[in-house]
């Protein structure tokens, strides 16, 4: 229904579109003083007097009020659309006036539906701006909009890779009562796979596969069958950090049958990504010889995928089992690509291995890197990477009789561990 004490807005728009004078347009229809109140949405005129007016400007009024009416599903079938990662064919700046007619809690929505839109189009900039001005006006409460704002503001900072904030925006929603009526099941699928993804990325493995659990059910129930491989891989993760091996076996089979029925052009994808993490399911095990299989599989099926994350699989697991000559081959590898398409992460730990993979490895050399790279885990919070460095850099400080440091590397990689992955694990 038209909210008509909007209707003026829309009025005086379009006047000054036409370059129309108050007068022009009132002519016999009002005077120009009751125009100017209808303008400003002091008064509230008949549907007659409005009828006259857009037809004077050539708008049907009774169109208007029909398109207004219907803007709230418009608006809705257009999240639905952006849900399923298609743009659809909605005219938005159209959308966008009716809204503004329709009144407050349209148009907050379209706001937020069109931020969701912005983010689909990786335009981060004009999303930030958005999302600062709609997190003053949306409080935090259980109704239909703050729903759709705290699945937009997850999204937002999973791009941004703050997963911290991501989190704090779900619990958020999470601690409304009756969320999960606000939003359809699509809706809280994509909701629990976000806020799982974002636990997985922070190293909350329990908490994240409890909550990839709720989403994998209903994706499954749903037959929405490529989230539901989705859920299955970053399930496989989970169990494969918990040392629940055999469960992230059984995980990545039920993922191989999900991909028989899906079409042959998303196979790639999924095979690298199941295959590199059955790579890190036997290297968790110290199984580092069919760690590799698994990781050169993966490597064979790489598309667009970051190929770091392989082949850094790749060096670890032939630097651990003493093949210095293929873990060098793969570090020229790396290394021969764009540097500039290498992320610092990467970066770094390659440095490391080169470091110590040199044929005239000094102790000066070890602790530069050393105190390089775990300055840098440390700074960004990357603890799994704290713990494995540290302990890495332990055993050459050994190796060279360099016991203080040695404990030094150990007595971090314990403190790290307990404090910040346990402890995190067991909330």
């Amino acid at each position: 229904m038209i909210v008509v004490s909007n209707i003026g807005k829309l009025v005086k728009l379009k006047r000054l579109e036409k370059n129309m004078k108050q007068d022009e347009l009132c002519q016999g229809i009002c005077t120009p003083s009751y125009l100017s109140r209808i303008e400003n949405n002091l008064v509230i005129a008949d549907d007659g007097l409005y009828t006259l007016l857009f037809e004077r400007l050539g708008i049907n009024y009774r169109l208007i009020r029909q398109k207004s009416s219907l803007v709230d599903s418009r608006i809705e079938n257009w999240y639905k659309n952006l849900l399923e990662m298609n743009e659809g064919s909605e005219d938005i700046e159209e959308l966008k006036e009716f809204a503004q007619i329709a009144g407050e809690e349209s148009y907050s929505k379209f706001q937020i539906v069109f931020c969701r839109y912005l983010l689909m189009k990786n335009d981060m900039e004009e999303a930030d701006k958005l999302i600062n001005t709609l997190r003053q006006v949306i409080p935090c409460s259980t109704n239909r909009n703050f729903f759709l704002l705290a699945n937009v503001l997850l999204l937002f900072y999973i791009k941004k890779n703050d997963f911290v904030k991501a989190i704090e925006t779900g619990e958020k929603l999470i601690k409304q009562h009756g969320y999960e009526c606000l939003g359809g099941k699509l809706e809280l699928g994509i909701f629990y796979y976000n806020l799982a993804l974002s636990y997985k990325n922070l190293y909350y493995y329990e908490l994240a596969s409890s909550y990839v659990k709720r989403a994998l059910s209903i994706f499954k129930d749903e037959y929405l069958l490529e989230r539901a491989l989705a859920c299955h891989i970053i399930l496989g993760t989970c169990y494969n950090n918990l040392g629940k091996f055999q469960d992230a076996l059984d995980t990545y089979q039920l993922a191989e049958r999900i991909l028989d029925y899906l079409p042959k052009e998303q196979h790639k994808k999924y095979r690298f990504a199941i295959n590199n993490n059955l790579g890190n399911c036997f290297e968790f095990q110290g199984k580092y010889l069919e760690a590799v299989n698994y990781y050169l599989e993966a490597i064979q099926y790489l598309t667009s995928e970051n190929p770091n994350i392989t082949i850094l699989n790749l060096i670890r697991c032939y630097y651990t089992l003493g093949d210095f000559s293929n873990a060098k081959k793969w570090l020229q590898k790396a290394q021969s690509n764009d540097k500039a398409q290498i992320p610092e992460k990467f970066h770094i730990q390659y440095k490391v291995f080169e470091t110590i993979i040199a044929d005239k490895l000094t102790v000066e050399c070890m602790m530069e890197i050393q105190k390089l790279s775990i300055n840098y885990f440390l700074s960004m919070n990357d603890w799994m990477l704290t713990v494995y460095y540290s302990k890495l850099f332990a055993a050459l400080y050994e190796s060279n009789n360099l016991y203080k440091q040695a404990n030094s590397m150990y007595k971090l990689a314990l403190q790290i561990r307990n404090e910040k992955l346990l402890g995190g694990n067991a909330e």
